[in-house]
């Protein structure tokens, strides 16, 4: 896409935009799929980009008790957070407060164009500039943790098979499973900073469940 996140082509296979009800269909050719996915991605992109402390804990849960006073359920607060953050019409005096928007509009969006962190440069329009920067940033930042993991499994029986929205699933061999600690520590570790990041397994796309 114009921001450089991935998309389906139509001679490609549907990861991206594959119906849940057939992803038990996606096995893998080793032992099991291991994901790693970015916890709030954006968010803590968005922490990252202002120069902000990022929390340790789960964002949306840390900005309900810390920005709303605990007076939203997560997805009160998710679905307020981004209708705010990518339109910049819309007016929410606490988030505002809390965040300042305008600061890295002003920063990287410079004569019709956006300079990412990762120095992706793209034309935009001005209304659309934060979320391009943002979503951007956040899609590279996931490639580039992707391409590390798969160095650290050269010559191994594991690899990364897919990426998908802020996560990679890793089609993973029993005989590599003492390197588990070791991948999330390098996927976690970006140049945003050290990002929480969700683990889960399956034996298939389908079955795929949170561990700690």
């Amino acid at each position: 896409t114009a921001t450089g996140r991935l998309t389906t082509r139509k001679d490609s296979f549907p990861i991206l935009t594959l119906n849940k009800n057939l992803r038990s269909c996606v096995k893998p050719r080793n032992d099991i799929f291991l994901e790693l996915d970015f916890n709030s991605a954006e968010l803590r992109v968005l922490f990252s980009l202002l120069g902000q402390t990022i929390p340790e804990q789960d964002l949306h849960t840390w900005i309900n008790e810390n920005v709303f006073q605990s007076k939203y359920s997560r997805e009160e607060t998710k679905k307020k957070i981004f209708s705010w953050l990518y339109n910049p019409k819309a007016k929410n005096k606490k988030l505002n407060d809390f965040f300042d928007r305008d600061k890295i509009q002003q920063k990287y969006f410079v004569d019709g164009s956006i300079t990412t962190p990762y120095e992706r440069n793209i034309k935009v329009d001005q209304n659309k500039a934060v979320n391009y920067l943002i979503q951007s940033t956040t899609s590279d930042m996931l490639l580039s943790s992707a391409i590390k993991v798969s160095a650290l499994l050269e010559n191994k029986k594991s690899f990364v098979c897919f990426c998908i929205h802020d996560s990679i699933v890793i089609d993973m061999s029993r005989e590599d499973k003492h390197l588990i600690e070791k991948i999330l520590q390098v996927f976690s570790s970006t140049k945003m900073g050290n990002f929480k990041t969700n683990m889960s397994l399956g034996k298939s796309f389908g079955s795929m469940r949170k561990i700690k």
